[in-house]
């Protein structure tokens, strides 16, 4: 029975890896289109071949900086402000990040200068490090205080609490994320309705804070304010 059975659990297998290879070459196959209408210069083109792409959640540094510097082209500053932004937060590039706040403070807009926190930045990347390092921990003071049971039992405790705590703090907190307005004209509601007070209008551009969610509404951060606006309406930095 074992061998007429390891064939069968063998084809599905097979199947599923020419899948995801499949898929993942036909995301590459994207890029590389793009990449070949890019070097042609039919640039709109290659522009929603690249969105596509990225839209798959597949995208290569390179092509980021194109459609940026498409998009500045077309004279969009949203998106090209959004995809500086995604390269910088795939690269942490100086000279990248710093162009997009030259064009931020030519066109007049607001958020960029709060939303650099470089600390908050960097633990975002490493918060996987944390977590396995707290729980190394964690193990270390469980078998510590298993053997030394009866000497000094109390301060292993305290320190399994107190880690234990860290530990749950890192895996629940919630990070701010930011998001660029993309239309002309973007209403701040007052609540997460269009039925509520416009408390104000932004233009394409503009940098918000993102708070949370409700609905089809983001709650924002504008001007010390919390408010609402239409997630369609902005693009999130999120890669």
């Amino acid at each position: 029975m074992k061998n007429l059975q390891m064939p069968l659990l063998k084809i599905p297998l097979a199947f599923l890896f020419l899948f995801l290879f499949a898929a993942a070459y036909s995301q590459t196959e994207k890029i590389k289109q793009a990449d070949s209408l890019f070097r042609v210069k039919q640039y709109t083109q290659s522009l929603e071949v690249y969105q596509a792409a990225l839209s798959d959640k597949n995208y290569s540094l390179s092509m980021l900086l194109k459609m940026a510097y498409i998009s500045e082209g077309l004279g969009k500053i949203g998106p090209t402000l959004y995809y500086l932004k995604l390269y910088g937060l795939a690269t942490d590039d100086e000279q990248v990040l710093r162009k997009a706040e030259e064009l931020a403070t030519k066109y007049k807009l607001s958020g960029y200068g709060i939303e650099t926190n470089r600390l908050q930045h960097w633990f975002e990347k490493n918060v996987l490090f944390f977590q396995v390092a707290l729980a190394l921990v964690l193990l270390g003071l469980v078998a510590f205080q298993a053997q030394k049971m009866n000497r000094k039992s109390w301060v292993s405790v305290i320190a399994i609490v107190i880690v234990s705590t860290v530990v749950l703090f890192v895996n629940n907190y919630s990070f701010s994320s930011v998001s660029i307005v993309t239309n002309y004209r973007t209403y701040l509601m007052e609540g997460p309705s269009a039925g509520a007070a416009v408390v104000g209008i932004v233009g394409e551009g503009n940098l918000l804070q993102t708070l949370g969610r409700q609905d089809v509404w983001l709650q924002v951060q504008w001007m010390d304010k919390i408010v609402y606006v239409k997630e369609d309406a902005v693009l999130n930095v999120a890669l």
